[in-house]
C-alpha cells in the first residue's frame, strides 16, 4: 500500500509541477523524487502524471488521491500537535491528592502558577489522610501526592521535594515577637495552639520538651497547620506552623520567627510504582519544588 512519504511526494509534485522543484522543497535529490513517483505508479497500477511542455500534469486519479491525502496530513499534524502539547504538559489530566494542610495552603497557589499556560489541562484535586493518599495512589485514582508525612508502602516511591521548618507565629505585639528566635519550650508559658501527641507534628515537637523533662501544655489542640494558622490570624494565640503553610499568605498582622532548636521537616512527593507516572505529573513535581525554593520563608530565615 502507498505510505505517507509517497503521498507527501505526490502532493508536492502536484503543487509545484516539476520533480526538480519538489526535490528542493523536500530536501532530497531530483532522481529520488522521480524514482518515488515511478515506484508509486508501479505499486498502484496506473499513471499519476502526464508530461506536457516540461511539466508534470496530474491525472484525475492523482488529484483525487491528493485531495484525500489532505485529510491524512491534517490528522497527522493534529497528532504532532498533541504530542508536542503532551511533551510540554499543556494538555492531559493530572490527578492530585494532598494532606489538608498542604491542600488548603500552598497547593492551590502552585497549581495556579502551573496552569497559567496550560488551558487544556484537566485537574482533579483531593485532600486526605496519609492512609487515604496511599489508597488513592495504589488504586490509580491519583497520579501524584504531597505530604509532610512519609508513607510506608512497598509500591510507593517517595521523593523529598523541599525541606522546611517549623516557625513560630504570633501577633506582632506579643512578647515572643521581640525575640530573634523563639525557644520552643517557652510556648508552655503563653496561650498556645498546638497539635495532638499522636500527630506527625506533635511527634516532631514533643521530644524538645521531653529532653528537658517537660510536658507540652497548650490551650487548644488542632490536627492541621492550616487550622492553627487561621486561629493565630484571628488572635486566638501563638502557634508553630510548618513554613510551607506560610507561602503566599497575607501575614501582615503576625510576626514570624524561627525556633530554637530548629525543627526541620520535609515535604514529600509520592507516586505509585504500579502505574507509569505521566509526563505532566513529573513536570508538576519539579515545578512544586522550584516554587518552594523561591517562596518558602524558611529559605530566607537565618
Amino acid at each position: 500500500m502507498i505510505n505517507a512519504r509517497q503521498l507527501e511526494v505526490l502532493c508536492t509534485v502536484i503543487e509545484v509541477g516539476t520533480t526538480a522543484r519538489a526535490a528542493e522543497l523536500l530536501n532530497v535529490s531530483q532522481p529520488a523524487v522521480s524514482n518515488m513517483i515511478r515506484h508509486t505508479e508501479d505499486l498502484i497500477g496506473f499513471p499519476l502524471f502526464v508530461r506536457e511542455r516540461g511539466r508534470l500534469i496530474p491525472t484525475r486519479e492523482a488529484q483525487h488521491i491528493a485531495q484525500e491525502a489532505q485529510y491524512l496530513f491534517m490528522q497527522q499534524k493534529r497528532v504532532d500537535d498533541i504530542i508536542s502539547e503532551l511533551r510540554g504538559g499543556t494538555i492531559g489530566r493530572l490527578n492530585l491528592i494532598a494532606t489538608p494542610s498542604l491542600g488548603h495552603g500552598i497547593l492551590p497557589r502552585v497549581i495556579a502558577e502551573f496552569v497559567k499556560n496550560k488551558p487544556k489541562l484537566k485537574l482533579s484535586v483531593e485532600f486526605g489522610s496519609i492512609d487515604e493518599i496511599n489508597e488513592h495512589l495504589v488504586s490509580g485514582r491519583a497520579d501524584l501526592a504531597f505530604s509532610i508525612t512519609q508513607p510506608r508502602h512497598s509500591v510507593l516511591t517517595v521523593r523529598p521535594v523541599a525541606e522546611g521548618r517549623m516557625m513560630c507565629v504570633c501577633p506582632k505585639d506579643h512578647e515572643l515577637a521581640y525575640s530573634e528566635r523563639v525557644n520552643v519550650t517557652d510556648l508552655n508559658h503563653v496561650k498556645h495552639i498546638s497539635y495532638a501527641a499522636g500527630t506527625p507534628l506533635g511527634q516532631l515537637i514533643d521530644p524538645v520538651f521531653s529532653k528537658q523533662g517537660l510536658e507540652r501544655r497548650y490551650f487548644c489542640e488542632v490536627r492541621h497547620t492550616a487550622t492553627a494558622l487561621e486561629m493565630a490570624l484571628n488572635g486566638l494565640g501563638v502557634t508553630l506552623v510548618d513554613s510551607f503553610a506560610l507561602v503566599g499568605r497575607d501575614l501582615t498582622t503576625l510576626a514570624i520567627r524561627p525556633t530554637s532548636p530548629t525543627l526541620r521537616l520535609n515535604l514529600f512527593s509520592i507516586t505509585c510504582n504500579l502505574f507509569p507516572t505521566s509526563n505532566v505529573a513529573l513536570q508538576f513535581q519539579s515545578f512544586f519544588g522550584e516554587y518552594l525554593k523561591q517562596h518558602d520563608p524558611a529559605h530566607t530565615e537565618v
